[in-house]
């Protein structure tokens, strides 16, 4: 497995209308994490051409530090992604299983994988050999009932098909963020499996962090929406290990401003709005 997970890695959560390049510019430009995710895109789309998808799927400015973010309905469909994407400039593939968005999971994505542990162990092993010279890792959550077996075994199964890393968001598929998630079953799962852990969600704060380390132990932490609210978080954490007083000083109306005029620069006039407003919608707790 290429070296993309050094320990207590920090990543960027793969999010609609949010993980774009943009995002990833201004979180660079703070002192950017240890791998970033592109937005979800779907794999049917992209074999088929659609038009959008190379702004999904820029993984500038860091693409040795950038997987692909797909979802799939179907074995085929993802497996042809995977070859097609061979000639980008990035660092892996990582699949969708745990988007509980009601038209992915009716079109037989995100996490009704869940459901059939075998076939997307299948999938799994479709990418991996389909792609062989880059990560395949899998984003999934606990599933559909509460039961920490089910999702040892359905986690086993990938890793076995060659899964280089899970990333879990602790929570069940209609949960949503309606309650703190089950960070012990990331601990649980970091023991039982062969492969590294990602723990992902409620962590908004260096002290957030740092009590899901000391408590669980993951092989790394995934941030999203705070990441959106606060580029600079993951500087702030990074800074917050090396000096406990590290406090960094933020101009937060010219960082605002800043990432508008990276969303025009960058992204196609029919994104501006979307992209804009979506980001405005967390970014605007700092005022």
């Amino acid at each position: 497995m290429p070296d993309l997970l050094p320990p207590d890695a920090l990543l960027l959560a793969p999010m609609v209308e949010l993980s774009h390049r943009p995002l990833r510019e201004l979180i660079e430009s703070f002192g950017g994490c240890d791998l970033y995710c592109t937005e979800m895109a779907s794999a049917s789309a992209f074999v088929s051409g659609a038009p959008w998808d190379r702004y999904f799927l820029d993984t500038l400015p860091c693409p040795g530090r950038t997987v692909l973010q797909f979802y799939a309905s179907d074995r085929g469909r993802m497996a042809e992604a995977a070859i097609r994407s061979r000639s980008m400039d990035a660092a892996g593939i990582d699949l969708n299983f745990g988007c509980s968005a009601p038209q992915i999971e009716k079109s037989g994505g995100g996490v009704r994988w869940m459901l059939d542990p075998a076939a997307a162990a299948d999938l799994v092993k479709a990418v991996r050999d389909a792609r062989p010279e880059g990560t395949v890792s899998v984003k999934t959550r606990i599933g559909y009932e509460d039961d920490y077996g089910y999702l040892r075994d359905f986690c086993g199964g990938l890793a076995g098909a060659g899964a280089d890393w899970i990333v879990l968001h602790p929570r069940l598929k209609n949960e949503k963020f309606r309650r703190s998630g089950r960070w012990d079953y990331v601990r649980r799962l970091r023991e039982d499996l062969g492969i590294p852990v990602v723990g992902n969600g409620d962590v908004r704060s260096p002290e957030d962090w740092r009590a899901r380390v000391d408590a669980c132990a993951p092989s790394g932490i995934m941030i999203g929406r705070e990441a959106v609210r606060r580029p600079w978080i993951f500087a702030l954490i990074k800074g917050r290990i090396a000096d406990p007083d590290y406090s960094p000083l933020i101009d937060v109306r010219a960082t605002a401003f800043r990432m508008l005029e990276l969303v025009e620069t960058l992204l196609p006039r029919e994104f501006h709005r979307s992209r804009g407003r979506r980001f405005l919608h967390y970014y605007c707790d700092n005022f």
